[in-house]
């Protein structure tokens, strides 16, 4: 038996004693990591405890989780519905094959929101090179269980498989602003407690709204959600791989001199082409393997660090700063080496929001509140000129398949 599940009569206290909601002004949810437009981004949307019917609260969330045009795929025990959102074109999809319809999306979409069917979804995904998997909730007491063991799922069997759990944003929907900051604090009080892990608040959508949704079309067929990811990835690639070459012919010297019959023929050549192999690698499924993606990036570096608790707390002006916390109720502001320009203006805010953040974590030191900060690189070569400057330095690393942290100086030798 879990650790967790004996210490959940702890969790139900947290129901009936006093909570402190999170203010919604600092704690906005910002994405893990901020990709340009001209990359994708796949995310895992689960549907816990929704009011009345899943499907149009999950079209809805995922039409404006992000900006710009987006896919949502469901699978099901019988096939896979997709549908575009926020696009251009027919309600319904001329498409019969799962793979042109990928392509077809591929070249409108740069986000792809997957929601799996089976009830083992959250220990698949757990496993998966995801980042974050965004969860979709009500605001009433059920839900808020619901919602916190889904998380305590992914986390637990993340860390079991030697994985840094993905960071899991909350989406409240159907409920007001106040009802959704009482179950995200309630929810992050408890992952922080049990779990070490930060929960972030997506999104409120209190009501049902107008969604733009084209190109819907329903597949007979049974992937898992890796190979929904697989097929994904080749057709993007192959979209991309096809606007290369047009962009190559277009500037060619002898592309005027090419026929017109030649260049309709070789454009549906390499059409075919890339049908065949989006749906070769969506057929072949997990019998191919994908090469390891090595990420210099975690999902968060504060989860990573030895003997730190991330706080589900954002700096507004850059969303790759972190907080968390230590056993001595110290503040630590963690930044990147890239950013590092921005850590003194990041302390420098939380210290004069000090009371309101201590309201939402109410385990750190009294004022004046005591901040740490932190530098993480990834290459240690780089940290040589930043010894003896007042800052911890972290070295993070990925081996194999899970990421290490190194401690690079401590309290001692700050400074000369």
């Amino acid at each position: 038996m879990s650790e967790i599940d004996g210490r959940f009569d702890r969790l139900t206290s947290l129901f009936l004693g006093d909570t402190h909601p999170i203010d919604a002004g600092e704690t906005r949810y910002e994405a893990a990591v901020k990709k340009p437009l001209s990359e994708s981004l796949i995310t895992p949307l689960i549907a816990g405890n929704l009011p009345v019917m899943a499907h149009p609260w999950l079209t809805h969330v995922a039409a404006r989780l992000r900006e710009g045009p987006a896919a949502l795929l469901r699978i099901s025990a019988d096939g896979i519905q997709c549908s575009l959102l926020e696009t251009k074109g027919p309600a319904e999809s001329e498409d019969k094959d799962f793979a042109a319809w990928l392509l077809r999306a591929a070249a409108m979409v740069r986000h792809w929101f997957v929601t799996p069917a089976t009830n083992q979804a959250p220990e698949e995904i757990a496993v998966m090179d995801v980042q974050e998997v965004v969860i979709a909730t009500g605001g009433d007491e059920a839900a808020t269980v619901a919602a916190y063991q889904l998380v305590r799922r992914i986390v637990e069997c993340a860390r079991n498989n030697n994985r840094v759990p993905p960071l899991t944003p909350i989406a409240m929907v159907g409920c007001t602003n106040e009802s959704a900051q009482d179950a995200i604090s309630t929810i992050s009080t408890a992952a922080q407690a049990f779990l070490q892990q930060p929960v972030p608040l997506a999104g409120t959508y209190q009501r049902l709204e107008r969604t733009n949704v084209a190109q819907q079309a329903f597949f007979p067929i049974c992937f898992s959600l890796t190979e929904i990811f697989q097929a994904i990835r080749a057709a993007e690639q192959t979209v991309e791989g096809s606007r290369r070459a047009q962009a190559s012919r277009s500037v060619s010297p002898t592309n005027s001199t090419q026929p017109p019959l030649a260049q309709s023929s070789a454009q549906s050549s390499a059409q075919s082409s890339a049908q065949s192999s989006a749906q070769s690698s969506a057929h072949s499924g997990a019998s191919i393997k994908q090469p390891l993606q090595v990420q210099m990036r975690p999902g968060s570096y504060a989860a990573i660090i030895s003997g730190l608790w991330p706080v589900a707390l954002r700096y507004p002006n850059n969303a790759e700063i972190e907080f968390a916390t230590d056993n001595a109720g110290r503040l630590h502001v963690i930044a990147p080496v890239e950013q590092a320009a921005s850590i003194r203006q990041a302390a420098a805010w939380a210290q004069r929001n000090a009371s309101l953040i201590r309201l939402g974590f109410p385990g750190l030191a009294s004022d004046p509140l005591p901040i740490v900060e932190r530098i993480v690189f990834t290459d240690a070569t780089q940290a040589v000129d930043w010894h003896h400057c007042g800052v911890r330095l972290d070295l993070v690393i990925r081996a194999q398949e899970k990421f290490v942290h190194v401690s690079l100086n401590d309290d001692r030798t700050l400074k000369p």
